[in-house]
């Protein structure tokens, strides 16, 4: 049964009337958004999901309807065959007739015919009696198709009526469906340009140093250069690198991955530092962030290539401090490697990306430990003190 969506609870919330929020009704205010764009982005899945179902049916559908013209085809055929086959049943005895006539008749015309030749009749009877059966066959075998065809179309006639009837039912759903699907992606457009207003301004009060507690932001541009990002890598001496590319290489994939997306390739950089210890720890492949990994997880994620493992990274970085993030607006898509590893489809990947729970829970790196990205409650601090490190090394404070 298609359960019909309800759009209760989506309309946009009017903007506060008071002129300088505090920054606590700032977030209080991103918060309320960013659970209707959940809601939102839960019921657009559920509602393609139901879209799917509904092609399908109507596929299904189409192609019965299908089998039903090719069975009366193929009946038909056999009928033509059958009439065809008896006609020349009959036209074979009229030859045979004709054969006989011809070998037994009269010398001349004045010649009685022997009507009483033991030959003569017996000729006839076998070949009456011959064609008598082989007619009776085709007869009987053209009654049984004959019925068959009968029965095929009246079945046709049944059945094509009860599956128009639904595929007109299942084309008005879809197109409720399409209905509900546009509306609900109109209240996101809604919902996404109110939580982009907020997150400016946060971001406004961030860098006024209102949110100074908060620590950095995860989106925004990439202060270090990859130069200056390996040199202070290297000073450092970490030892047990497991990177397939040099440091270097590896450095500029972070700010180009970075700059693509918007995010700080130089905090995704420290951070991959944290989880790896240097680019140590780098297995089961290239996963640079503990992606994949938990407290009872046996192995994290594997991603094929350096620069796949940094885009998934990136990209999930986004997810977490963009709550309008949409796969649409991103300059890769989405890593099917992180959002759909079972079957690396990119539609999946995309549906999984745009519908992620926790999408704009850490619009600050303060927010990304206790729960969000790790469980380790010191483990913004730990992120955040690589950095600093790798400042004050680029600036030689």
């Amino acid at each position: 049964m298609l359960v019909m969506l309800s759009l209760t609870g989506l309309v946009v919330a009017p903007a506060r009337a008071q002129t300088q929020p505090s920054v606590s009704e700032l977030f209080d205010d991103l918060t309320a958004v960013r659970t209707r764009l959940d809601t939102a982005n839960a019921q657009l899945v559920a509602t393609r999901d139901q879209q799917a179902v509904l092609q399908g049916q109507i596929a299904e559908v189409d192609l019965q309807i299908g089998g039903l013209r090719e069975r009366i085809t193929a009946t038909q055929a056999h009928i033509d065959d059958l009439v065809a086959q008896r006609e020349a049943v009959r036209e074979s005895v009229r030859e045979r007739a004709a054969v006989l006539y011809q070998s037994r008749r009269p010398a001349s015309p004045l010649e009685p015919f022997d009507v009483r030749s033991p030959m003569d009749l017996e000729r006839r009877k076998v070949l009456g009696r011959a064609a008598a059966r082989r007619d009776e066959e085709i007869r009987t075998a053209l009654q049984q198709a004959s019925d068959e065809l009968a029965a095929a179309r009246d079945q046709l006639a049944a059945e094509r009526s009860a599956l128009e009837a639904q595929e007109a039912d299942l084309a008005g759903r879809k197109a409720r469906l399409d209905q509900i699907d546009a509306e609900i992606r109109r209240q996101q457009a809604d919902l996404d340009a109110r939580a982009k207003d907020l997150q400016g301004r946060i971001q406004a009060a961030i860098e006024a140093g209102v949110l100074q507690a908060g620590g950095p932001s995860l989106m925004g541009a990439t202060n270090l250069s990859a130069a200056q990002m390996a040199a202070w890598w290297r000073s450092v001496g970490y030892s047990g690198y497991s990177v397939s590319v040099p440091i270097e290489t590896l450095a500029q994939i972070y700010v180009d991955e970075g700059r693509a997306e918007g995010v700080r390739g130089d905090l995704a950089f420290a951070q991959a530092v944290v989880e790896t210890g240097g680019f140590r720890y780098t297995a089961p492949g290239n996963n640079f962030a503990g992606m994949g990994w938990c407290d009872s997880c046996a192995t994290g994620r594997v991603f094929p290539t350096p620069t796949d493992g940094v885009r998934a990274q990136i990209q999930h970085l986004r997810n977490y401090g963009d709550p309008t993030s949409r796969a649409a607006n991103l300059a890769h898509a989405p890593s099917p490697y992180w959002y759909a590893p079972a079957s690396l489809s990119a539609a999946v990947a995309a549906q999984n990306f745009d519908s992620f729970f926790a999408k704009g829970w850490a619009l600050t790196w303060n927010q990304m430990g206790s729960g969000n990205w790790a469980t380790d409650p010191n483990y913004s601090a730990k992120v955040l003190n690589v950095y600093g490190r790798m400042v004050a090394h680029a600036t030689g404070a």
